[in-house]
């Protein structure tokens, strides 16, 4: 593994996963630069070339976070908003038991991850082993009375979501 992507794992961890967010989940650049051993440069790279877009940069540039995927409690601001018709979410074979008995739940993160693009779903499931593609009816659960949120960098989050709007769109040799 290459020194940048370590190192954007390494990011990512402490900012998501570490006491040293604050509760809007932001860790001033020299806190990260200094306990991760970085140099200023290394940290923008990371936050600028990040093809997830995991991170952001605060308005005066002073402070740095993640967009999703805490396991620690923090407040994004984030407001709910209308999610598509259908979103998507990317799983493996060996969880689909559990999912059609439980439904999705952020299991160690604060929210469901989905996203409006199959390819997107179908690339995150194949991380986790046979990938499965799930769809979730989000118009029927905001009809409901479920929440969604958006990202930044379009991830879609949700505190869960029942069995009753996931359906199996396609399992196996995506």
């Amino acid at each position: 593994m290459n020194d940048f992507r370590r190192n954007s794992r390494r990011v990512a961890n402490m900012l998501r996963h570490s006491d040293y967010p604050n509760y809007n989940a932001w860790v001033t650049n020299d806190v990260v630069c200094e306990h991760l051993q970085l140099t200023m440069t290394e940290l923008e790279q990371i936050v600028v070339k990040d093809d997830r877009g995991r991170f952001e940069f605060s308005e005066d540039g002073l402070m740095v976070r993640a967009l999703y995927g805490h396991s620690i409690d923090v407040d994004l601001g984030l407001e709910p908003v209308n999610p598509p018709a259908m979103l998507y979410h990317g799983t493996a074979e060996k969880y689909i038991e559990v999912i059609s008995r439980e439904g999705l739940k952020p299991r160690k993160r604060k929210y469901v991850h989905l996203t409006e693009s199959i390819e997107e779903a179908t690339s995150v499931g194949t991380r986790h082993g046979s990938p499965v593609l799930l769809g979730v009816s989000a118009e029927a659960m905001v009809r409901d009375g479920g929440e969604f949120y958006k990202t930044r960098n379009g991830i879609w989050l949700a505190q869960e979501i029942p069995v009753r709007y996931i359906t199996v769109i396609e399992q196996g040799n995506l």
